[in-house]
């Protein structure tokens, strides 16, 4: 029977063992360790004997795309063909320039920098090549996990940490694109414990946020469990850290925004900051707030009418004076400090950049692409925000 992406993801090493295989056919198995990494093999016959070729490590090369890698090499073996042995050779035909890390990274930059605005695509350009500046020359397939690391550490050393979670999620893509290519079979930048190596970020300065979990525990818990007397404001104030919006959006979301059956709520440009159209996926615990919600604001346009008018919102520091009733100060948390929380968060925890970026209706497009943006990275932002609000959850458990 072939493997499915639920089985795929949830597989783990039995305890009383080393390693143990998953099998999908025609060859292509996946090799998963009791370290917990998963690594796609397809283990084929050539003249009488049987050989392995690797063929990437998940979740960084999919099931659908093993089954693609898989396919080729059948093809080849169809051919009369060793795909190990094609393999070998058309890596020893590439140059030593083609092989280095500075080629693969800016040949991915190519391909990525129509998405973005100038301005990050300088950026990135600048993290991949000056940044990363001691593993440019080296050879994509012989970067190890220890030379990742020395790059976190130098960011951390010249005085820049915060620079690191997104330098690693780039680094990591480009590890991603030449697994893709075949020109190396590990990512070095995969699952690296961050925070282990370099410690926790520095609290936001500019707007006063909560980045630590054991604090961000409890102002959940606080959050949720709170009985105020006003209904909206508290129900405001669960959804802004689940949501990533400014407070103004929360402020002003109208029913007629929301759409449950998608689960999604799309803000029109008007009601947005950056004058953008912007969609917010929702997790499966938001929708249900929303839905509870709603049999209790339904009969006003917004979601969190005005006391003394239901044609209006709720007033603008309204969330703010929640906080400060619950306990936290202006210089502690800000209503505006859970987007910097869930960003920090999430860096963290290795999400992407630009998926975050994408979430936090920051600009990451360039001035002809922007208007096709509004649902770019949907299915991944989707996963975040399950991820996200799954997190929180986790948080509140005693």
């Amino acid at each position: 029977m072939n493997l499915t992406n639920a089985q795929v993801k949830a597989i783990k090493c039995p305890d009383e063992k080393k390693t143990t295989k998953l099998f999908d056919g025609n060859g292509l198995y996946l090799l998963i360790n009791k370290t917990g990494s998963k690594l796609w093999r397809m283990r084929f016959k050539y003249t009488g004997k049987h050989q392995e070729l690797a063929l990437g490590k998940y979740p960084t090369t999919s099931l659908s795309e093993a089954r693609e890698l898989s396919k080729g090499a059948r093809k080849l073996l169809d051919q009369g063909i060793n795909p190990a042995k094609e393999r070998r050779e058309r890596k020893t035909k590439m140059t030593s320039v083609e092989m280095q890390f500075k080629t693969v990274a800016l040949s991915w930059w190519a391909v990525q920098q129509d998405s973005w605005s100038d301005g990050y695509a300088a950026k990135v350009e600048k993290w991949l090549t000056e940044e990363s500046a001691s593993i440019c020359d080296k050879p994509i397939d012989q970067i190890k996990v220890s030379d990742i690391t020395q790059i976190m550490l130098e960011l951390k050393k010249a005085g820049h940490p915060k620079k690191a979670p997104p330098i690693l999620s780039v680094l990591n893509r480009v590890f991603g694109y030449a697994l893709g290519k075949e020109l190396t079979e590990t990512n070095p930048a995969q699952n690296l414990p961050l925070k282990d190596i370099i410690g926790r970020l520095p609290r936001v300065k500019h707007r006063a946020a909560i980045t630590e979990s054991n604090e961000l525990s409890k102002l959940i818990n606080d959050i949720d469990s709170n009985l105020a007397v006003d209904f909206c404001s508290i129900e405001a104030l669960k959804l802004i850290p689940r949501v990533f919006l400014r407070p103004g959006e929360v402020r002003n979301l109208r029913w007629e925004y929301v759409y449950f059956d998608e689960k999604l709520i799309c803000i029109p440009s008007v009601d947005m900051k950056m004058e953008r159209d912007h969609l917010v996926p929702l997790a499966d615990q938001v929708v249900e707030q929303l839905k509870n919600l709603k049999r209790h604001t339904g009969y006003s346009t917004y979601l969190f009418p005005n006391q003394k008018s239901a044609d209006k919102p709720i007033s603008k520091n309204v969330l703010t004076n929640r906080l400060r009733e619950l306990g936290y100060p202006a210089d502690i948390m800000s209503a505006h400090g859970f987007r910097s929380t869930a960003s920090t968060i999430l860096h963290e925890h290795e999400w992407s950049h630009d998926y975050i970026e994408m979430q936090l209706s920051h600009i990451i497009g360039t001035s002809s692409s922007r208007p096709y943006n509004r649902a770019k990275y949907l299915k991944q932002r989707r996963e975040m925000m399950q991820f996200w609000a799954d997190f929180l959850d986790e948080l509140k458990m005693p």
